[in-house]
């Protein structure tokens, strides 16, 4: 056979490949799970404290229901853990004083997620985007001399004879972009996430670059 012709029975194969009916996400559910990668920042706080932040690492999983092969709508639980050090400024009556702690922190979030599919065939890029609410967990050692106040990072003022751990629970909400590629009822998905979190008050609010890798199953 000439190679032209050989040539011209594989696109014709290609084309039919590309032409037959791809399997449909529509009005199937999904479940995932990732690990999840942050990257670390500098950040400065409530009354000039800075901190510092570690790469973090930690995961996330969640559900979705695609009401069809473009939309989709579901629930998303996540959880990180990084290090970090902090430069505390002083607060009320301590102005001018700066002391250094080190310590971890955990954040675990919940929110609802809408994605839309580009393409509906089985690779596609999307954006998605969700809302929800953020438990941080501040493993904040001893710390300076006390009765003092200090600005403490991630919940504020702190003027009390010492300092315990810390939880707080703030306002949260991310965008994401990726692509995606199915595989029979299993698919994956490359995402880069921006996590944003409302500090409240003069804390304002902070960003956070992700990298996750999802594995998917879909089921009806």
């Amino acid at each position: 056979m000439k190679p032209k012709y050989l040539l011209l029975l594989v696109l014709l194969a290609c084309a039919s490949a590309l032409a037959q009916p791809q399997p449909s996400r529509a009005r199937q559910s999904e479940f995932y799970f990732a690990p999840v990668f942050t990257q670390g920042k500098d950040l400065s706080q409530e009354g000039g404290t800075r901190v510092s932040t570690a790469n973090g690492t930690g995961f996330s999983l969640g559900w979705a229901y695609n009401f069809d092969a473009r939309f989709a709508a579901g629930v998303d639980f996540a959880w990180s853990w990084m290090d970090y050090r902090a430069n505390l400024a002083g607060g009320p009556g301590n102005g001018g004083n700066v002391t250094q702690i080190a310590g971890s922190v955990e954040t675990g979030t919940v929110r609802f997620q809408g994605t839309y599919n580009f393409f509906p065939g089985d690779f596609t890029p999307f954006v998605s985007g969700g809302l929800g609410w953020t438990h941080v967990y501040t493993d904040i050692p001893t710390g300076p001399p006390q009765n003092l106040c200090w600005y403490y990072p991630w919940y504020g003022t702190v003027c009390n004879g010492y300092v315990p751990t810390a939880n707080t629970t703030k306002f949260s909400y991310n965008a994401a972009l990726g692509v995606r590629k199915d595989f029979g009822p299993y698919f994956v998905r490359g995402v880069f996430n921006a996590q944003w979190m409302d500090y409240g008050g003069s804390g304002g609010q902070e960003y956070w670059p992700q990298f996750r890798f999802d594995l998917g199953l879909m089921f009806r």
